[in-house]
């Protein structure tokens, strides 16, 4: 199963396509031992501005998912939202709150500290919806922190 798709950001144009191969997968489950392998996946994401590819990035993906009960639009889109999830968690833990800079010492801290900066990144996303930008809501938080704490029920 194949598809592609085409759009345009900032003056480029941007090709998405995928391949689902469920032929292959059940190989891949019994030779690395991975259950539930039921489809395969290769993305290709490629930036064109005019007629010069500026950068091609493939991304693999085992699902337990059945190809057959799910449609190539749909595997896209999953595969989309995953990086999608995993970027803003990276933008926002290690370029903003420079998570990757923390030196912590104690087994297991570092566990810990990325825990609480995941909690404190979901609060700040699911209080007051999507209008105001995280970093506004986490200055506001750290200068009323007793207000943030009374929004919580604390």
């Amino acid at each position: 199963m194949r598809l592609s798709e085409v759009g345009e950001k900032k003056g480029c144009v941007i090709t998405r396509r995928i391949w689902i191969n469920s032929a292959d997968a059940a190989f891949v489950a019994k030779a690395w031992n991975v259950p539930n392998c039921r489809t395969l996946i290769c993305t290709v994401r490629e930036v064109w501005k005019g007629k010069q590819r500026q950068s091609c990035e493939l991304r693999y993906f085992i699902s337990s998912l059945d190809a057959s009960a799910v449609s190539a639009e749909r595997f896209l889109e999953l595969a989309r939202g995953h990086w999608q999830v995993e970027s803003c968690l990276h933008l926002v833990k290690d370029r903003w709150w420079d998570e990757d800079k923390h030196v912590l010492f104690r087994p297991g801290l570092g566990e810990i500290w990325s825990a609480m900066t995941s909690l404190a990144l979901s609060l700040l996303w699911s209080w007051g919806g999507k209008s105001k930008a995280v970093t506004k809501k986490a200055m506001w938080v750290d200068y009323k922190p007793k207000k943030f704490l009374k929004l919580l029920g604390f």
